[in-house]
């Protein structure tokens, strides 16, 4: 990332002369072109979206970008474009980026209306789409679903190869129905990835487990590639064409995401924009000849260019689909947006605001057409000429991810050939922040290094029955699944109170880990051994889990991006089996760089589990 910033000044450096003032042909020819809208608002009237018909002619991909993953009236404006795909186009396939085996819990819903729309959006756990915007768009989606005059429906799809858990839980599953013997082979090695953690300090994200993309996964995971095709008919004898199709996409997404991850993660932007694009092709290929699909991304995913040794997504889609895939980038002059505070020390999640963009982007040019909201169409520009050159080279645009740091404005300028990498742009004035479903679900972000300089409350007698409990985490995202983290007097194992982990069975939403932990510092027991103890039991239906993990965690507050694996962590490898209290004692030495310590208790699906005086304490 920081790499990434030296490059993008030292463009803006280079390139300042050449991109001033555009020449006054430049912004004519922008002013008599350019399509104003009329809103941004979803269910409004489409008068003003009758360009887009041409536009869009007879591709089967519209692809929608995005600036930065948090501007609500480019969310809202995006959901208007797809509400004018679907009723006036034709279009019957949203693609989302996020892992593709999560969204199937969103299109249960949008296409059955089975579960909970909010439940389900939590599920995938990408904050980005955790707002109220997205959650509209997916409402809306059952909605017209649900009308029995559309005969063809709406279908819900992730492409992202990210998060293994979903994927790798499908492929074992699959595998001990066809493949028994295969898949004990493979469980000692591949089994981790099945198991979510869902820690709240990175969104309810996976932590860095190094042994899940090492040699042996590799080779174990592409040993499980060649068996889906090597023993396909002896597979489809056991259980079918759909769902053999359905299990080996799967077990992809988990080669695709080992891949990634592996030598250091060196490649793991150039395999993942690749394995969006081969998501989107099998989409495609499931849905038949007669679909057309929208694809929701950022601008960077979507266009068709290159950086650093990478091919992004939209150069392999423009590659395969030419003139049938429409790429529409997304662009703001000024406002606001939500995003992860990067500087040091951080603000957490926090709402940016930044002023009219600098002289040569294109946001810039289009300031100067006074057009709040406006779409331009790039088949219009002439084959050569001064207007065609003032789009034919690389010039920056406003770009930020998931992060911002207000020190770096320059840094978040990102330079696209826009008569490349677009065939429409869509600018849009000034924005607002997107609104998140629930505030509180970034109260513990890494970031804010939130934690405890000792143990407290390791009895639960400080709360009553039916309370959370007081300096243990009980994540806002796990009660939106239906999770109950409380204190309970049912059965103690000393004094009055234990905490209790609950999870009742019914639909699944994503593959969540909910749990009540504790973060303390790590300093008065660097070098030391330390020693937790607890009781703990559990009351689980044959597919539950339940488990007691401790982690150690290195300092990670100075690059948001510069991401680092935990110095000790137990997973799922104390696992609670007895409905009767049991002591637990893991002893581990807690390294000299060592910043906070995290220890509780965890559920995989569903059921319950306890946990009593706990004790952390040194014992060298």
């Amino acid at each position: 990332m920081k790499a990434a910033a030296r490059y993008l000044l030292l463009f803006i450096m280079l390139t300042s002369c050449a991109i001033r003032v555009p020449e006054e042909g430049v912004t004519d020819f922008v002013s008599r072109h350019a399509h104003p809208l009329k809103t941004v608002l979803p269910g409004s009237p489409a008068a003003d979206l009758r360009p887009i018909r041409d536009i869009v002619g007879d591709a089967r991909i519209v692809a929608l970008g995005e600036p930065t993953h948090g501007n609500r009236e480019v969310f809202l404006l995006k959901h208007r474009l797809i509400e004018y795909l679907v009723t006036e186009l034709d279009f019957n396939v949203f693609a989302l980026e996020c892992p593709l085996g999560e969204a199937y819990d969103i299109n249960r819903y949008v296409v059955e209306g089975i579960g909970d729309p909010e439940k389900a959006l939590a599920g995938i756990y990408y904050w980005i789409w955790d707002t109220e915007e997205v959650l509209g768009l997916i409402k809306w989606m059952r909605s017209y679903n649900a009308d029995p005059a559309h005969k063809t429906k709406v279908k819900f799809y992730g492409f992202d190869t990210q998060d293994p858990e979903r994927a790798a839980r499908v492929m074992l599953d699959y595998l001990a129905k066809v493949d028994p013997d295969l898949e004990q082979d493979v469980r000692p090695e591949l089994g981790i990835l099945a198991v979510p953690f869902s820690n709240p300090e990175i969104i309810g994200r996976r932590q860095f487990i190094p042994t899940e993309y090492d040699s042996l996964s590799l080779l174990e995971i592409r040993r499980v590639m060649e068996a889906f095709d090597q023993n396909k008919a002896e597979y489809l004898a056991a259980s079918g064409e759909d769902e053999w199709t359905f299990a080996r996409q799967h077990a992809r997404q988990v080669e695709m995401y080992v891949e990634a991850n592996s030598n250091e993660g060196k490649n793991y932007t150039r395999i993942r924009d690749r394995g969006q694009a081969e998501n989107l092709a099998w989409i495609l290929e499931q849905e038949g000849s007669n679909a057309r699909m929208m694809v929701w991304a950022h601008n960077s995913h979507v266009s068709n260019s290159s950086r650093w040794r990478t091919e992004w997504m939209g150069t392999h889609l423009k590659r395969r689909y030419g003139d049938k895939l429409r790429i529409f980038g997304f662009f703001f002059n000024r406002g606001q947006f939500r995003a992860l505070d990067e500087g040091v020390p951080s603000g957490g999640m926090h709402d940016f605001s930044v002023g009219p963009a600098p002289e040569g982007t294109f946001e810039h040019l289009m300031a100067t057409t006074r057009n709040e909201v406006a779409v331009l169409d790039l088949g219009d520009l002439p084959s050569q000429g001064t207007v065609f050159d003032w789009f034919d080279q690389e010039r920056p645009t406003r770009s930020s991810g998931g992060g911002f740091n207000d020190a770096e404005p320059d840094s978040y300028l990102w330079p696209y050939n826009l008569a490349s990498a677009f065939d429409v742009l869509v600018y849009v004035d000034s924005t607002t922040t997107v609104r998140p479903v629930d505030e509180s679900d970034y109260d513990y972000v890494w970031l804010l290094d939130r934690k405890l300089d000792k143990p407290g409350n390791t009895g639960f007698e400080h709360n009553r029955p039916g309370e959370a409990p007081d300096g243990w985490v009980t994540w806002s995202k796990f009660k939106r699944l239906g999770a109950e983290m409380e204190v309970s007097d049912e059965r103690p194992y000393r004094g009055k109170n234990s905490a209790r982990l609950h999870l009742p069975a019914g639909p699944k939403y994503g593959e969540i880990a909910p749990s009540i932990r504790q973060y303390i510092d790590a300093a008065p027991y660097r070098g030391h051994t330390l020693r937790l103890r607890m009781a703990a039991r559990a009351e689980l239906a044959d597919s539950d889990v339940a488990y007691i993990r401790l982690a150690i965690d290195p300092k990670a507050l100075d690059d948001a991006h510069e991401g680092l694996p935990p110095l000790y962590d137990s997973l799922d490898e104390y696992r609670i089996e007895s409905p009767d209290w049991r002591l637990y004692t893991i002893d581990v030495e807690v390294p000299d760089d060592a910043h906070m310590i995290h220890y509780g208790i965890y559920l995989q699906h569903f059921g319950t589990a306890w946990m009593d005086d706990v004790q952390v304490e040194i014992v060298d």
